[in-house]
């Protein structure tokens, strides 16, 4: 499978607001850039944990998002080294799929050459109703592909 870079890709600003929304505990933010299939899976966690019915669920963002934040901040390092890490360009593995690496401890503006960085993570998008979203199960699968963690940890 060739995969194509994209320097100017929409995935790009999402990370970064993405991981912004996760080191401010802004919840509505983290759930707004979520795929359909990841809000899903986190309310039926959150609905299975609290015991309040599935289509109540969506309700609390905060008790929605927590698991998710808690596991991505234990991975990432916590708030403020979230803050710290570059955002690739994007990768396009197919139309529906993206992903960008966070690349560790970027604290210059401007571009870097790929022999100044090694990617710590990647976070994985699926493009649905005309947007790029963060997707937990594609996050997974290619950092497995990759051999790097996954950023977004084990939810419990």
């Amino acid at each position: 499978m060739r995969i194509k870079a994209e320097l100017e890709h929409p995935a790009q600003a999402i990370a970064s607001a993405f991981l912004r929304a996760l080191a401010d505990d802004d919840a509505a933010g983290v759930f707004a850039r979520l795929s359909r299939q990841t809000r899903g899976l986190l309310e039926g966690l959150h609905a299975a944990r609290s015991g309040v019915p599935l289509h109540e669920a969506a309700g609390g963002l905060g008790e929605v998002v927590a698991p998710l934040r808690s596991s991505a901040l234990a991975v990432l390092g916590g708030p403020e080294r979230v803050g710290r890490f570059g955002v690739s360009g994007a990768r396009i593995v197919d139309r529906d799929t993206a992903y960008v690496l966070l690349i560790p401890e970027v604290e210059r503006e401007g571009l870097i050459t790929e022999g100044e960085w090694r990617p710590a993570h990647l976070i994985a998008f699926v493009h649905e109703s005309r947007e790029w979203l963060v997707d937990l199960g594609r996050t997974s699968a290619l950092s497995a592909d990759a051999g790097l963690p996954d950023p977004l940890g084990i939810i419990r």
